[in-house]
């Protein structure tokens, strides 16, 4: 992480019996993302896919964590403000 900047992590847990579109993920749900956060400062996003876990051969606990970087505290507050009900409405109409 560069100095200075600010992350939201937003995780996907991997409960059991759970799927993850990574399809959808990486597509749809990334370019949204990004196309609503980036104007309120966005400065880049990073993605870890769940592989396993410990002991070895136990499932991972997240299919997916999600990395959002906002260069300050203010500029995460901006662009999450209000902007949930808007993802998740543009989000039902993608479906």
């Amino acid at each position: 992480m560069l100095s200075g900047m600010i992350r939201l992590s937003v995780m996907y847990p991997a409960t059991p019996g759970s799927k993850f579109d990574w399809n959808y993920y990486l597509g749809k749900h990334l370019e949204l993302s990004r196309r609503l956060l980036t104007p309120r400062g966005l400065m880049r996003t990073e993605i870890d896919r769940g592989i396993g876990s410990f002991p070895p051969g136990a499932p991972p606990p997240y299919h997916a964590v999600g990395h959002l970087f906002f260069r300050t505290m203010d500029d995460l507050q901006t662009a999450t403000r209000g902007n949930g009900r808007r993802v998740h409405r543009r989000r039902a109409e993608l479906h």
